[in-house]
Parts: structure tokens; C-alpha cells; sequence
């Protein structure tokens, strides 16, 4: 199998705060131990809108130009030298974070927390939304037939949630609470469930979001704005063991540390805009509470395709709204907007 591969290629690049340019940039050509993949989706993630609307997360900052982007799928179409296992025409998810391999963290099972991971579109490392990209042999991961591209630009995310519930060392039965109702709430909610737990609530302000909440399997959904919706939740729930914080707001933060029992467990997954976030420390002293910050996904990419191919949950539903490249700027801004119902918006590519 060969394919015809161009010489130039489209590039979506974050010029300037709040402004997307397309250029045309040379095809890379792939480098010992890499392949040349074809796009074929992109997720755009809330860390994309942060950077796109205010040129950094926290001390992440952007030199522009700078190219966004880490929740691609696509089809391996040139090899470059000494690959082992991949071959032209596979078609691959693709691990977004690089680490080293070596360090402490790395060889005890954290390499989501190596000092010296590289990660896709965080600066200043470029990111997929572009019509060819390299990466190296290790970072592809084959999806089967059985799985599109459009659901596999969906395992990054989650993957993230599957690392969340790994971290909260959920057991059977567990009652959940997950504030926020987007991308990572929902994908940690199917997440949770496939572990064991027999009862989720979720809050959202928006209400395309907590309908789409319900369709995938949520038992309660409310407002987030409801002043008693803590109060109705411990009602129907008896208690909560577990809360995720999934959208990085302090007043989420609050709900997931307020509504879980003593001894409970909290994770906050969510990404703050802000560089401070604060704590009601006597009642949460009080109930011992384990409040967990989790990153990333720590390379859950294979047991969520597991899950995927097993039939487990059916994941088109999240995504709402499809955009070409040359529309990522109009994407990005109805995301960062919460427009016309939005919860997971993609770039597809021909």
C-alpha cells in the first residue's frame, strides 16, 4: 500500500490570542523510529480554549505563532527507519504525551508526571491541528476497524477520565458526584460506571449539557446553579464516596469538596484559569477528606480502546459539532462561548 503524499500542507495557527491563522506549511518527512500520520480528527479540549483565549495555563505560556492540538487520530501513510510494528495504511490513536522513560516517576508508574515530558500543544511543544504530523512508533496505538477515527480522537479524553477513576481507587457500588457536565465529566461518568459505580449525579449549568448527561447514563442531573442541589443529591444518593471536579471553577471545586462523605475521596481533574484555588479547610478536616489532583491521562490509551472495541459505551453522542480545519478559529470560539449547545467539538480532515 502507498500512498500519494503532497509536498505542502495545511497548518491551523494560534497567531495571537484569539486569533487562528492557516498556512501552508512543508510535509515533514518522518526519522528513525517515526511514522508520518494522516490526520483524520482532532478533539478540541477546554486546555486548547484556554490557550486560544488567554495565551497560557498557568506558566505554560505561548510564543506565537503556535500550533494547538493533542487529541488526534489518523492513518499511518510513510514509514521512516527502524520500525518494528507499524506498517502503512494502520490505523492508529496517538499518545500525546512523550516522556523519558528514566526518571523516578517514569519507572514507579507516573510518567504523566515526568519532569521531562513532552506533551502535544502544550509550548512549547506543537500540537496535530495540521494534515500531516510525526510521531514516533511507541506513541501509535492501532484501533481496530470497528472503532472511526471521529470515536478514536475521543480516547485521549477518555483516557483521562479512566485515569481519574484509577486514581480514586473507586469499588464497587461506589456513589458518585461529577461536577460539570462537558467532554471529561461525561467521559469520566462512563468511566466510573464501567468500574462499578452504582449511583452518578452530575451538575452543569447549561442545559443541552445535562440532557446529553442523562442520555449517556448519568441516574441525576441538576443545575449547578440550584442552591439545594447538594441537598438533593445526598436525598436520592444517602451519601457520596466519591466526587470529580471537572471543570476547574472554585465554586465546582466547592461542590465536590462539601457533598462527599467522611473519609470520601475528591479529584480534581478540572484546569483553573486562575493560579489559586481555596479550600474550606474545617469541614473538610472534619471528614479527613482525600482531595487527589489528577493530570492528564498517565497512557490509558489501550485499556480505553479496550473498552471502545468491547462495546462497553457508545460515545458518539458527546460529539455535537464537526468543523473543518479552515473553520478551527469559528470552533474554538463557539467552544470557548458555550454556543449553540456545544460539548465536544472536532476537526475532521478528508
Amino acid at each position: 500500500m502507498s500512498y500519494n503524499i503532497p509536498q505542502t500542507m495545511k497548518t491551523a495557527v494560534l497567531a495571537d490570542k484569539g486569533k487562528i491563522e492557516i498556512v501552508n506549511n512543508p510535509v515533514p518527512q518522518p526519522g528513525v523510529g517515526e511514522v508520518l500520520v494522516k490526520i483524520k480528527a482532532v478533539g478540541i479540549c477546554g486546555s486548547d480554549v484556554h490557550y486560544f483565549a488567554d495565551g497560557r495555563i498557568g506558566d505554560a505560556v505561548c510564543d506565537f505563532p503556535f500550533v494547538l492540538g493533542h487529541e488526534p487520530s489518523g492513518q499511518v501513510v510513510a514509514l521512516g527507519t527502524e520500525i518494528n510494528h507499524l506498517k502503512v495504511g494502520d490505523r492508529v490513536a496517538l499518545e500525546p504525551a512523550d516522556s523519558c522513560g528514566k526518571c523516578y516517576l517514569c519507572q514507579t508508574g507516573r510518567p504523566n508526571c515526568c519532569a521531562l515530558v513532552k506533551f502535544l500543544g502544550s509550548p512549547p511543544i506543537p500540537g496535530v491541528y495540521e494534515e500531516y504530523h510525526v510521531f514516533k512508533e511507541h506513541l501509535c496505538v492501532p484501533i481496530p476497524d470497528s472503532v472511526s477515527y471521529e470515536i478514536a480522537a475521543l480516547l485521549e479524553p477518555l483516557a483521562v477520565g479512566i485515569h481519574a477513576v484509577d486514581m480514586s481507587n473507586m469499588k464497587m457500588g461506589s456513589r458518585i458526584f461529577i461536577a460539570g457536565c462537558g467532554p471529561i465529566g461525561l467521559l469520566t461518568a462512563v468511566s466510573a460506571r464501567a468500574a462499578g459505580a452504582s449511583f452518578i449525579a452530575m451538575t452543569d449549568p447549561i442545559p443541552e449539557r445535562r440532557a446529553l448527561a442523562l442520555q449517556m447514563g448519568a441516574d441525576m442531573v441538576i443545575d449547578s446553579a440550584d442552591k439545594n442541589a447538594k441537598e438533593k443529591i445526598i436525598e436520592a444518593a444517602g451519601m457520596i464516596d466519591i466526587a470529580f471536579e471537572a471543570v476547574g471553577v472554585q465554586d465546582s471545586i466547592d461542590d465536590a469538596t462539601l457533598i462527599v462523605r467522611s473519609g470520601g475521596t475528591v479529584v480534581i481533574i478540572g484546569i483553573p484559569t486562575v493560579d489559586r484555588i481555596s479550600l474550606y479547610p474545617h469541614p473538610l478536616r472534619r471528614k479527613e477528606l482525600n482531595i487527589i489532583m489528577s493530570r492528564r491521562s498517565n497512557f490509558n490509551l489501550e485499556p480505553a480502546i479496550r473498552l471502545l472495541a468491547a462495546g462497553t459505551f457508545d460515545l458518539s453522542a458527546i460529539i455535537t459539532h464537526k468543523y473543518m480545519i479552515d473553520d478551527l478559529g469559528e470552533a474554538m470560539v463557539k467552544v470557548h462561548n458555550y454556543q449553540d449547545g456545544v460539548n465536544k467539538a472536532m476537526i475532521i480532515f478528508d
